[in-house]
């Protein structure tokens, strides 16, 4: 669904317009366990210690790697799909 440009593919970001992603409901199950999962991935992201002067790239791929290694993107990906499946 993403452009191709040059360089590669891009305009990433304009790719969610595409998604079938509904409102938020505070009744719905799945969306508050989404908003818990969330709150969760920020708890552990605000614990991630980063070596001084690091850069943004580096900070964010060290935030990435600490919630996939606490199993906080695989859990958070498998609600999100099944958001999207409209489960």
């Amino acid at each position: 669904m993403q452009s191709r440009g040059q360089w590669g593919a891009r305009h990433f970001d304009k790719v969610i317009f595409n998604l079938p992603i509904p409102r938020f409901n505070t009744n719905n199950e799945l969306h508050l366990s989404i908003a818990d999962a969330a709150e969760e991935a920020q708890r552990v992201a605000a614990l991630v210690q980063f070596p001084e002067g690091v850069k943004f790239q580096r900070a964010r791929a060290l935030v990435r790697k600490t919630l996939t290694e606490e199993g906080i993107s695989q859990h958070i990906n498998s609600l999100v799909a099944r958001l999207l499946d409209g489960s």
